[in-house]
């Protein structure tokens, strides 16, 4: 089991933006030494300095670096381990989407390089930084649910996180004797950058409609998340309040899952 999130390290990969940037922001709240890794190093550095403007006692740095790419994830643990001696819970965050399109028109450069983000790169991370963890620790891989909900043309996305599932029930197997807990989430729809109009007064009006209950809105809730909500079940599986979850995908989706799309508003009447 890891260290209470106070004492900490926290490496969480796809860190600059949405739910990653939530969930650096989540663990630091309760002390985490946060490191955020980000494709986009200037947003990782971004996350960072807002954790260290908003929390005088843990410290927080941003690293750059593709988890696609092994050398980069080596050299990044490197860093990391360098600078911290350890690591005590990585957030497997980092995804990317292709065209959404039938297998029958998906081409092998596609398949590679979703593959290769959110499937290998977790895999990567994990390589790399679990073998620092000697106290045990936690791992928490994003998934989605698209992994349990069939919708059209989104067959490679949905493909890596269903792997991304698997995986984790088989590392959790692995690490058990080491202390170490892998478990993951499966968000639904989330209201994050990606989705958000240009327009600041319009993102901020898109931002309230979408996560606020309304006829047309997915699962059982009948709405979009915000990413704090994601980042706050994150921690839970990070934390010692989940010392005895493993194995487990925790579906944080507003019960898209447990239903399908949606119910009509009247049937929750």
């Amino acid at each position: 089991m890891c260290p209470q999130l106070s004492n900490a390290v926290a490496v969480v990969t796809g860190g600059g933006r949405g739910i990653g940037e939530a969930t650096c922001l989540r663990l630091a709240e309760d002390g985490a030494t946060v490191v955020a890794v980000d494709v986009r190093g200037d947003d990782a550095e971004a996350t960072a300095a807002a954790i260290e403007r908003t929390d005088g006692e843990g410290e927080a740095i941003g690293l750059e670096a593709d988890v696609a790419d092994e050398s980069a994830v080596e050299s990044m643990a490197e860093t990391v381990v360098d600078r911290f001696g350890r690591v005590d819970v990585l957030v497997n965050n980092a995804a990317i989407r292709v065209e959404p399109r039938p297998v029958t028109e998906a081409d092998a450069e596609s398949w590679d390089r979703i593959l290769g983000v959110n499937l290998e790169g977790a895999a990567f991370c994990a390589k790399h930084l679990v073998p620092h963890m000697p106290e045990g620790g936690a791992v928490v891989n994003v998934a989605s649910n698209g992994a349990a909900v069939g919708r059209p043309n989104w067959s490679q996305y949905d493909a890596t996180k269903g792997a991304l599932v698997s995986m984790t029930k088989d590392m959790a197997c692995d690490h058990a004797p080491d202390g170490i807990r892998v478990n993951a989430v499966s968000p639904g729809w989330v209201i994050t950058e990606y989705h958000l109009p240009d327009d600041e007064d319009e993102a901020e009006a898109f931002f309230a409609a979408k996560t606020a209950p309304h006829a047309d809105g997915p699962g059982i809730l009948k709405r979009a998340a915000e990413p704090r909500e994601v980042a706050d079940a994150i921690r839970f599986l990070a934390s010692e309040e989940a010392s005895f979850v493993t194995g487990t995908n925790l579906e944080v989706d507003g019960g898209v899952a447990a239903v399908g799309k949606g119910l009509e508003w009247d049937s929750l009447s």
